[in-house]
Parts: structure tokens; sequence; C-alpha cells
């Protein structure tokens, strides 16, 4: 057999996933079918050609996050009077905003951004308050006390804010072989990210809280997070099942010794038609975002107190059960029994 052939087989993991995106870029942008339709299409085409039946793909499970624990904070009043001598430092402005029925009413990005602002501002105020003063005492209780749940109400907007929460709720929409918002989504969590550090860190006066909402305007644009973790999802069980149905085939049926190999022809005609031209293509465009956006995701979401179990264990660097890991197996998984099938049948995939 060609080994140059067999090579079209092969899928190296660290084979860069950019250059498998140029590789195929011509193939993609033909490619109008909705993916999983390709895949089902691929599976139902060798199961006609064994007039057998193919196996049902396991149908995908929702993923549900954790609900935080209300943050409750000791209640610190100032008075109209203490207020009045605040003026200097704007931070009267910014408690009474948040104080009349808007603030009351904010989301939960809102309530965090005013937290940051509150501490921000606090420290200028604080430095030109006599320490001696109870509104010193007051303002400076109140910052600290923020500063500590300051992750709190991080993990209640990743709760609460459906540009974030709605990243790991199943959806109609699978990704395109060309979809837009992929440069958007990496600066999106990219500004998320640096604002959890910062919090973490406790850099509160380096965080920006205006890229707060521009972030999740950018999200809300494209919905790009859902649609790829949707789609690696879903690619990863119709690979399974592929592989589940083709591991039942007897080579000795599909390719006896000496005799005509009709069935194997036609099962590799299937091969390169569906899997080859459209499937293979469309995993190295999904494992290529995820090299991206997996560490972003990792670093937004793993092991906060909102992430369950299922979505910590998709995330988990290094693992063979994070989504980036999984799919890049099961297409390995896949191709493998293939390399068999050419080898055992002797005959070339083209």
């Amino acid at each position: 057999m060609n080994h140059s052939l067999l090579s079209k087989l092969t899928i190296k993991r660290s084979l860069p996933a950019v250059m498998l995106l140029l590789v195929s870029a011509f193939v993609l942008v033909n490619c109008s079918k909705a993916p999983s339709s390709i895949n089902n299409t691929y599976t139902a085409r060798l199961s006609s050609t064994l007039n057998t039946s193919s196996i049902s793909a396991t149908p995908l499970e929702q993923l549900k996050l954790i609900q935080p624990t209300t943050v409750r904070e000791d209640k610190i009043t100032v008075s109209i009077v203490e207020l009045a001598g605040l003026t200097h430092c704007e931070l009267n402005v910014l408690i009474s905003e948040h104080n009349n029925q808007l603030g009351k009413t904010a989301t939960a990005a809102s309530q965090l951004k005013y937290q940051i602002n509150f501490i921000q501002s606090a420290d200028n105020c604080l430095n030109t308050l006599d320490d001696n003063t109870s509104t010193y005492k007051k303002i400076n209780d109140a910052k600290n006390q923020k500063q500590t749940h300051l992750i709190n109400y991080f993990n209640s907007m990743l709760f609460k804010e459906p540009e974030l929460n709605l990243t790991w709720l199943l959806t109609s929409n699978e990704l395109s072989t060309h979809p837009a918002g992929f440069s958007d989504t990496v600066e999106a969590l990219t500004q998320l990210v640096a604002i959890k550090k910062h919090i973490k860190s406790q850099q509160f006066s380096e965080i920006k809280t205006d890229s707060l909402f521009n972030a999740l305007e950018q999200l809300n644009k494209y919905r790009f997070n859902q649609a790829l973790i949707q789609s690696a999802r879903q690619q990863i069980v119709l690979n399974n099942s592929a592989t589940q149905f083709i591991k039942t085939i007897s080579f000795d049926h599909i390719c006896p010794t000496g005799k005509n190999k009709k069935e194997a022809k036609i099962m590799s005609n299937v091969f390169q038609k569906y899997y080859l031209t459209h499937i293979q293509p469309y995993q190295a465009q999904l494992t290529g975002y995820l090299e991206v956006l997996q560490p972003l995701y990792n670093q937004l979401w793993f092991e906060e107190t909102v992430t369950s179990k299922q979505i910590n264990n998709l995330l988990k660097d290094d693992s063979p059960n994070n989504l980036l890991n999984q799919l890049k197996n099961s297409a390995v998984d896949h191709v493998v029994w293939w390399q068999k099938f050419y080898k055992t049948c002797e005959i070339s995939p083209i």
C-alpha cells in the first residue's frame, strides 16, 4: 500500500490546528450542510452499504451551573451629612446612584462594577480624610468588605449574566464552517480573565471596569462560546458512535482474501466523500478554536463556586477528559480503524 496515501488518514495530536485550517479552507467554504447532518449521512451510507443498522449517537446531557451563595455584607450606613462631606472625592455620587431605584435593580455585572468602582474611589477618598473620624472608619470598613467579597460578585456575574451562563447550555445552533466572532470572543474573554486575575491578586486599582460591559457586549453579539462548546461536544459523541459502529464490522466479511472487494471499495468511497472531505476538516477547525479558547475557559470558570463537576471535567488542564482532548482522541480512534481497514483489505484510499 502507498504510504503517502495512508498518511492522509493520520491525525497527529501535535499538528498545529492552524495548518489543518489552511489546508481545509477551500473545502469548508464549499460545505453548506450542517455538520451533524453530514455526520449522520456518513454513518447512514456506511450502514446501507453493509445492509445493517448504524448506532445512534447518545443525546447530549445538559450541563448545569451551581447557584452561588448570596453575598451578605454587614450593613454600613453613611448619614446625609457624612455623604455631603465626600463631594471632593466623588464617592458621594457613586453611593447616591447605587442607592436609587436604578441601583437596586442593577444586573449582576452592574453590581460587580459598582463594587470595583467603590473600592477604587474609596482608596482616593480615604487619603483625604482624617483617620480618626467615623466617616473614615465607615468607608474603610465598607472597602475592606467589598474587597473580601469581590470574587463572589464576579462569580455571581458568571452565573446570572446570559452572555456567560448560556455558554454551557444546549442550543440548536451549530457552529458553522465559517463563523463570525472568534477574534472578538477571544478579546472579550481575555478582558474578563484580566479582571478576575486582578481581583484574585487584589490589584483592584488595575481593573478597568469599562472593559466589563464591552466584553459582555461582544459575547452577546456572537454567542460563539455556546455554539463552539455545543458543536465540540456533539462531534465527540458522533465520532464515538461512528467508531463504535465500524468496530462491529468484520474484515473477513468486507474484504475476503482473493475475492471481490466491492463492499470495501464502496465503504472507502463513503469515507473519502464524507469523512475526509468534510468531517475531518471541520474537526480541525473546532480543534483550532478550542486550542485558543479552552485555556481562557479554564481561567474563567475552572473550580469556581458556580461551576459543576461536569463542567470542571471539560476544562481541567492536561486531562484526557477535557473538551479539547476528547475531541482529538475521538477523531484519532476513528481514523485508526480506517488505517487498519486499508491495510487489511489492501486497497488504496484513493
